[in-house]
This record gives structure tokens, sequence and C-alpha cells, in this order.
């Protein structure tokens, strides 16, 4: 259906809209747009809305990365904004009658779509394992933390009225407390098409998670989280209240993460991840229960996890989520149903067999997640990648490869890796590595507070 059709029947089924907030997402993950009349939406679909294509990469300030040399440095051109089919949808949180349109950039030229959009960076990922012969299914979780909008820490219980002092974990007394808001959220993202499933209260007071189903569609489930995580913070503002995805918002409470779970179809209905299904005559076999196509899938995940952490982990703040006993993995494993390991294996037989990569925190952009943990997968099955052996407890060092848990080694490791270049795109290489570096300096050029207590008048 073209665009103008799906305009047509989205007014003719909400003739009330007012107005449209037309966005699209840029390499932070963050949603950059402008607000417009709704009888402007037609422009859209005629390829009249524009925005300079460096909006794609400005950094966490929104400020241009000289480095990147697609700003001011090129004369800063515009793109054209395509829309993406299925998600002109209501608003449910605006004050007024609104509706959403995501979109894509263009080039310069309005061409094709701009190399360094995070959604394009998907796209190439996935059209290279249908190039295989390989159907990706994915599913996101996502944590967060409701907080105080005039008050950011600590959170608070909008029916206590307090913060909770001890972990929250599954407790079903704090869920039926946040029942207004979370019935909200759920509802908002249905209507945004993203399909939120189970939610459960997490470790810290006032954290939550939620899940979205599996698709048969790699964009549409990094899509879904980016309408689960408007419709999370519009909601939560509509109830006074406001969200934070920070990996790790309170030093003292658990971080939040964004975790993937994947599997590989043949395009018939059949999970290739299925240790029933195929046995060693078909696929080469593997260790204890998984098959030789999961084996090298994982196999894959290990090797490229250092050279994705950047992706995994993209700010400062991401890296305080990393430390024992937080179930946020700091070496690169694998085990059956465990998750102290980075890469858990939760089934191996039928349609639910899969991997759950677990060490992206709620701050990376899902886009650039799924390309990571795809790519990385498919190089390992093209590899024929060995997984090595499970582990079974919390891994340590001595299970895996060290994770970079900092961010300077983090980009480094990012910068250069041709694996990023060969699967993600190089142009997207320079531009993010960029990106972070310039962020880095600007937060690095920031004495905290704590820094002033310990050292100004004792040094």
């Amino acid at each position: 259906m073209s665009f103008d059709a799906q305009l047509a029947a989205y007014l003719a089924a909400h003739p009330e809209t007012e107005v449209a907030e037309v966005y699209l997402v840029d390499l932070n993950g963050i949603a950059r747009g402008k607000l417009v009349p709704a009888d402007m939406l037609r422009k859209v679909g005629q390829g009249g809305m524009k925005m300079p294509v460096s909006t794609l990469g400005l950094d966490i300030f929104g400020t241009d990365v000289a480095e990147s040399g697609i700003a001011i440095e090129v004369g800063d051109p515009d793109g054209v904004l395509l829309p993406l089919p299925g998600t002109l949808a209501p608003v449910r949180w605006a004050s007024r009658p609104t509706a959403q349109l995501q979109c894509m950039m263009s080039d310069a030229g309005g061409e094709q779509v701009a190399s360094y959009d995070p959604r394009g960076v998907l796209a190439r990922v996935v059209a290279r394992a249908q190039a295989m012969n390989l159907s990706p299914v994915m599913a996101l979780e996502l944590e967060f933390y409701l907080i105080d909008p005039e008050l950011p820490v600590p959170p608070v219980n909008p029916e206590a009225g307090g913060r909770l002092e001890r972990s929250q974990i599954y407790d079903l007394a704090v869920m039926r407390a946040f029942e207004p808001v979370m019935a909200g959220i759920a509802e908002a993202a249905q209507a945004l098409g993203a399909p939120a499933e189970t939610v459960i209260c997490e470790f810290g007071a006032g954290q939550f998670e939620m899940n979205l189903a599996h698709v048969e569609d790699p964009l549409a489930a990094a899509d879904h989280m980016v309408a689960l995580k408007r419709a999370i913070r519009g909601v939560a503002r509509a109830h006074g209240l406001d969200a934070s995805f920070m990996a790790k918002p309170y030093g003292e409470m658990a971080g939040s993460g964004m975790h993937i779970h994947l599997s590989l179809g043949d395009g018939a209905g059949r999970n290739l991840f299925d240790g029933g299904l195929f046995d060693g005559g078909l696929l080469d076999g593997g260790a204890g229960e998984v098959n030789g196509l999961l084996g090298n899938a994982l196999g894959g995940l290990k090797a490229r996890m250092a050279e994705c952490m950047l992706i995994f982990a993209p700010h400062l703040n991401s890296y305080r989520r990393f430390m024992p006993g937080s179930y946020a993995p700091m070496v690169a494993a694998w085990g059956y149903d465990n998750r102290g390991a980075a890469l858990r294996v939760p089934e191996t037989r039928g349609k639910g067999a899969r991997v759950e990569h677990r060490v992206a925190g709620s701050d990376a952009n899902p886009y650039l997640l799924a390309a990571a943990v795809l790519a990385a997968a498919l190089d390992g099955i093209a590899r024929r990648a060995e997984p090595g052996p499970p582990v079974a407890v919390e891994a340590g060092a001595e299970d895996g490869t060290p994770l970079p848990l900092s961010w300077p080694m983090a980009e480094q490791a990012f910068a250069r890796s041709d694996f990023i270049a060969e699967w993600l795109g190089e142009d997207f290489r320079h531009i993010f590595a960029a990106m972070k570096r310039q962020e880095r300096t600007t937060l690095l050029a920031r004495v905290t507070d704590a820094e002033y207590g310990a050292y100004l008048r004792t040094v």
C-alpha cells in the first residue's frame, strides 16, 4: 500500500488528528524530528519533508561532530525523510489528537538511505542473512526505571509515595501500585504497533522489565523497541512520572539491560537452531545439545563481542553496569539457561531454541544492537566458528575473553574492527567512533562533585 493510501486510511479512522510527530532515530537512539500540522503529512509521502543529514550523527548533547565530516564541513546538506510503512499511528499520551510517523534518512541526493542511518545499517545485515537463505527471528526485552521528574533520585512509588528500601523482584504488590501506568504503557505501545507482552518488577526500586513478542523480521523487532520506549516515556510523563533508560542510574541499585533473543529459520517455518529437528547428518552436530548451526552462531557471537562492545555499551555511564554478581556479563562466554553468561541458550529443542544476548544496556540503540548481534552470528556461521564449552556458573576470566569494560578500550576495539567495517559499514564505523570520541572529550572536561569532595582540599 502506498503512503498516500495509508495516510488516507489513517485520517479516515482518526479524523480528529491535529498534529503529527515526524521523526527518525539517530545513532544514539534518540528520536529527532518535527511537530507538523496533520495536513502536512502528505508532503512526507511526496518526498517534500527534509532534515539535515547530519541529524543522524549528532552527539548525545545534540552537537555536530566535526570529525565525522557530514555537517558544516560539507555544507550541512539536507536529506529527504522516507516514511516507514506501518508507523503512522496515534500517540495515546498526547494532550491533543496527535499522530506519529517514523522515517529513515536519505543521503543528500535523496536517492537512497544514508549509509549511517541506524535502521539502514540493520537492513543491510538482514539482506545478507537472506542471501544466506536464513530468516532471522528476534525479540527484545527492556529494563527501565520510573522516576520522579522533579527529583530524579531516588525513584518514587506513585502509590506508596516513597522509595522502596528492598528488592522488588517479581513483587506483585508493587506491580499493583504501578498498574495504571503499566496498563497505559501497554495500550500505547500496542497502538504504535509494538507487541508488548510480559511486565515484571526488577531488582531496583521503581525498576521494571517489559518484553516484546518474537517476530520474523529484525527491522520490525527494533521498530517495536523504539515504539515501546516512546510509549514508556510518554505515558510515564502523562502520569506525573518520568522514565530513565540509563544503564546505571543509581550506583547502589541494579543496572538496566536490553536483552535480545535470536533464532534463525529457513523461510518455511522451521527453526534451524532446533537440535531435535537437525542431527549431525544434516548439520555438523555440536557440543552437548547445541546443533552445529547454533554452535557456529555462538562461536561468532563470542568472537566478535569485544569489537561490538561500543554498540552494547555506548556511553560513559554504560560501563558502571558491569560488575561481578550483577547479571551484566564481563566475559565472552555461553551457557545453557545460565543468566551468568553473556550468551544464554534457554532452549535447544523446538520453536523456542534460541540464544539470548545479555550484554547490552537499556541505553543501546536497538537497530545497532540487532545489527551487531545478527552480523556476529552470521559471521560465525560463515566461518564455522567453534563455541567452546558452556559454563554453568557466572562466567569468569578463565571461561572466555574478558570484554573491554571501559569506554576508551571499547572505542579502540570498535574503530579498529574490520568486522564492523565489513558487516555494518565503513562510514558507520568512522562516524560512530568519532561521535563517541567527542562525547568522551566533552565529559572528561567536566569535574564531578565526587572528585571535588575527595580531592579539592585533601591532595
